[in-house]
C-alpha cells in the first residue's frame, strides 16, 4: 500500500494485517550541478524499487513518503528527526520499518537508528532506467530485498 488516498481506504480497514514500514531515504541539494543529477537519478531509481517491493509485498507492506534530508548536511544531524519520525511509525503499530536508501553514509550510523532496519543498495550513478541491463539489475536487487524483508517476518 502506498500513500494514497485509495490505499489509505484499504490500510484503515486492514491495518492489523499491515505490518511492515518501507521508508526510502533521499537526499536533496542544489548545490552542485553534477551532484543534482545524481541525486535526481538515485531518486527516479528508488521510485523504481520501492514501487515493486510495495507490488510484490502489497498486503503486509505500507511504503509511506520520502524522507528528505540536505545530502549536504551531516547524517549525524539527522539522526534525531528520523530516530522521532520511525518512532511515530512504529507507534502505529508497525511491527518491522525499514529504511531504503543508496546514501552509503546511513550505514556509518546504523547503530544509532532506532527499531529499524536499514537496507543499503549500492547505486549507479547515471543511467537509462528503461535499457534491458538496467531492469534486470534492478529486478535482481528487487527480490534481494524482498527476500530480506520476508526473513525478518520469519
Amino acid at each position: 500500500m502506498k500513500w494514497k488516498t485509495n490505499d489509505i481506504k484499504q490500510y484503515v480497514q486492514a491495518k492489523e494485517y499491515i505490518d511492515t514500514a518501507l521508508i526510502p531515504l533521499i537526499p536533496f541539494s542544489l548545490s552542485n550541478d553534477q551532484q543534482i543529477k545524481e541525486l535526481v537519478f538515485q531518486k527516479e531509481l528508488m521510485d523504481v524499487y520501492v514501487n515493486h517491493i510495495e507490488q510484490q509485498l502489497k498486503g503486509r507492506i505500507f511504503l509511506l513518503p520520502e524522507y528528505y534530508y540536505l545530502k549536504d548536511d551531516k547524517i549525524n544531524e539527522e539522526l534525531t528527526k528520523l530516530n522521532r519520525f520511525t518512532k511515530h511509525v512504529h507507534n502505529q503499530p508497525f511491527k518491522y520499518t525499514f529504511l531504503i536508501t543508496f546514501d552509503r553514509e546511513w550505514r556509518k550510523v546504523i547503530k544509532e537508528l532506532d527499531d529499524v532496519e536499514l537496507l543499503w543498495i549500492p547505486s549507479m550513478k547515471e543511467g537509462d532506467l528503461s535499457q534491458k541491463e538496467t531492469q534486470k539489475m534492478i529486478q535482481s536487487q528487487v527480490k534481494e530485498i524482498e527476500q530480506l524483508i520476508m526473513d525478518s517476518w520469519n
